[in-house]
């Protein structure tokens, strides 16, 4: 974030005094960082308004960026299984807040940041007449939810930007399978070999691998017909015909399909004494199960851990890690991934507001329409992965031994190119307005000392 910020202001640029932000963020220490920084580049931290997540907020953290004059609305503590549906209000309620303050100030734009689509979907119409707006989604949950609910602005998704799937995956990936081998060595479930994974994406993917890497034999179920696996992956994991054969034939199953993969499709068969934890958000992967369990006879959550059981699942036991939210927040410590890690997701999402930034001045200028999904410039991406990777060899950390990466992806992501390649969506021919903008991103972030790096204009 400081490299960033550094360029910024070698480029002069500024978020502006006549610009707020709107977020929705995980209350943690990485979030101040990133809010200190905008603060950097212009934008009053009295016109920043943010949501965190009830499953991951620290206390600590709320308490600080709101003495240094942050608005930060109040979570709702949600019965379990519907943590969509209060959050959804909770982020209604945001806006209104947002609104209220705004009214009295000479705001001209609202940037909002969102994870998981639910505050860029409930902008009041009357605010999208005031203001000009644009976006930034990190999850694939959030761009889920845009297929069925388009974003009445442009929305740059740093979701689907290569760093954050090729590279980002594993971060998050790694520290879960370090939470599931501390939290669970009493008990000894994670150390059972036959683990299930749904969903065989970014996170998915990388769970596999790294459980892979430690002996487990790992199933996976993913519906998707299209899906590519590595062939050096592909022959550590093996393929399950349906959800209900995963939960017969697992002991423990990792949700990390960022959809509702049991909706419609519960009750299944499954594994007595079976064990299921999230790694991905709210709690949706397995909501349907819980909104199940919860009506029937010795439903049990544990009050110290949050964790559910029942002796009434459809094949005997059945025990839903965290109320089924994501795991690695368990801790609910300031830091779920070292802040100095997960500096790749930071400074991404500050390049993508930045890109946001931009691309409003052009909507303002009258050279593009405020619309559509954009992609992260492969130029920026390109800045945060090797200021990134330039922190990790200072640390003296083993990417390739400790996060499971594969060596020829690390060689290609040497070139902007594979940024632009791995990265959706892909800028048509004809999409002048958002070439130019990458153009000008890639300009922001080009370095000197890169002269012979390929600086074309690839997608």
């Amino acid at each position: 974030t400081h490299a960033l910020l550094d360029r910024a202001i070698a480029a002069q640029f500024r978020f502006d005094e006549d610009t707020a932000l709107v977020a929705v963020q995980h209350m943690l220490d990485q979030t101040v960082d990133l809010f200190e920084t905008i603060a950097g580049m212009g934008l009053s931290r009295q016109n920043m308004f943010a949501l965190g997540k009830v499953y991951s907020n620290s206390c600590v953290v709320i308490k600080t960026l709101r003495s240094r004059g942050v608005t930060v609305v109040d979570s709702t503590m949600p019965e379990p299984g519907k943590f969509d549906q209060y959050f959804e209000q909770d982020c209604k309620r945001l806006w209104k807040v947002a609104a209220e303050a705004l009214a009295r100030r000479r705001i001209k734009r609202v940037l909002v940041l969102d994870d998981g689509g639910f505050c860029i979907t409930t902008v009041p119409p009357e605010l999208l007449k005031r203001y000009s707006m644009c976006g930034v989604e990190q999850t694939s949950l959030g761009m889920f939810l845009f297929e069925e609910k388009p974003p009445p602005f442009a929305v740059i998704s740093w979701a689907r930007a290569a760093v954050k799937l090729e590279i980002g995956g594993p971060l998050f990936s790694q520290c879960l399978i370090e939470r599931l081998n501390t939290g669970f060595r009493e008990r000894k479930v994670f150390q059972r070999q036959q683990l299930g994974v749904i969903g065989l994406g970014s996170i998915g993917r990388a769970m596999a691998n790294l459980a892979a890497r430690e002996g487990k034999r790992v199933l996976y179920y993913d519906p998707r017909k299209d899906l590519t696996i590595c062939p050096i992956l592909r022959r550590h994991i093996t393929p399950v015909e349906s959800l209900e054969e995963l939960m017969m034939r697992c002991d423990c199953v990792i949700g990390c399909s960022g959809r509702n993969p049991f909706k419609h499709n519960w009750p299944l068969n499954h594994k007595p004494g079976i064990r299921l934890l999230s790694g991905s958000g709210g709690d949706q992967e397995f909501g349907p199960i819980i909104n199940d369990l919860k009506t029937k006879p010795g439903f049990h959550i544990d009050e110290n851990t949050w964790d559910l059981s029942s002796e009434r699942g459809p094949s005997g036991p059945i025990q839903i890690a965290y109320l089924g939210y994501p795991y690695n927040f368990v801790s609910r410590a300031p830091e779920a991934v070292p802040t100095r890690i997960v500096q790749l997701e930071t400074g991404g999402l500050l390049a993508a507001l930045i890109q946001a930034r931009m691309y409003l001045q052009l909507c303002e200028e009258g050279l593009a329409r405020n619309s559509g999904i954009h992609r992260v410039s492969p130029g920026a991406q390109s800045f945060v992965y090797e200021e990134w990777l330039r922190a990790m060899r200072a640390l003296k950390l083993d990417l390739i031994k400790l996060f499971g990466y594969d060596r020829a992806m690390l060689s290609a992501a040497q070139y902007e190119a594979w940024f632009a390649k791995n990265s959706e969506p892909h800028p048509g021919c004809q999409d002048l307005p958002v070439r130019t903008l990458e153009e000008e991103m890639n300009q922001l972030f080009c370095r000197e000392c890169n002269q012979t790096r390929s600086r074309r204009a690839v997608g």
